[in-house]
């Protein structure tokens, strides 16, 4: 009962629209420490639309779709590992097996693939994914270095001291972030 409080409190703290699309994972959600480096990473005009526990490129993480990419983040990496601008996916494929399936999506000639997802959980997400999609502006949209420039320093170190506050952030990560945003300056 206390660890799904600390997991509550943890979400509570979030952006809004990432607690919310998080909060549907429940308790396979483990440690909500793992979307600490996501709001660093959204645009204020960006929303997130689902998120979902996954297998990309042989590491485990969670797989977040906003209605303009999809980002990837590995356990307790501060950057995402995939940074998938939505206009610049062609096609989407499904497929399951008994408990996990995977979404493969073809980006020209490459294939980016999520493996290991709930069961229950895949065909909602390619369902997303082709939602937004089809919403999604023509032109691509920013990469995360492009977006990280524009992200005031200071204002990022206020939101780190607050997610390490809240307990979100080990003081290790916290460090290391920290002196990621002083070698901007």
């Amino acid at each position: 009962m206390a660890r799904e409080k600390d997991r509550s409190q943890a979400l509570a703290g979030l952006r809004p629209d990432l607690g919310t699309a998080a909060a549907r994972l429940g308790s396979r959600l483990r440690d909500p420490g793992e979307l600490a480096p996501v709001p660093s990473y959204l645009r204020d005009d960006e929303t997130v639309r689902f998120v979902v526990l996954g297998t990309h490129e042989r590491g485990g993480g969670v797989l977040i779709l906003t209605d303009a990419r999809l980002l990837f983040f590995l356990r307790r990496v501060m950057k995402p590992s995939l940074d998938l601008p939505l206009g610049r996916i062609d096609s989407l494929t499904t497929s399951s097996g008994l408990s996990t399936g995977e979404v493969a999506l073809r980006v020209g000639e490459n294939v980016v693939a999520v493996s290991r997802i709930v069961k229950g959980d895949v065909e909602p997400l390619a369902h997303a994914i082709r939602q937004a999609r089809e919403a999604a502006p023509d032109a691509p949209a920013p990469t995360s270095a492009d977006a990280a420039d524009t992200v005031d320093p200071f204002e990022a170190m206020e939101k780190l001291s607050a997610l390490r506050d809240r307990g979100v952030l080990t003081e290790a990560e916290f460090a290391a972030k920290k002196q990621e945003l002083l070698d901007r300056l």
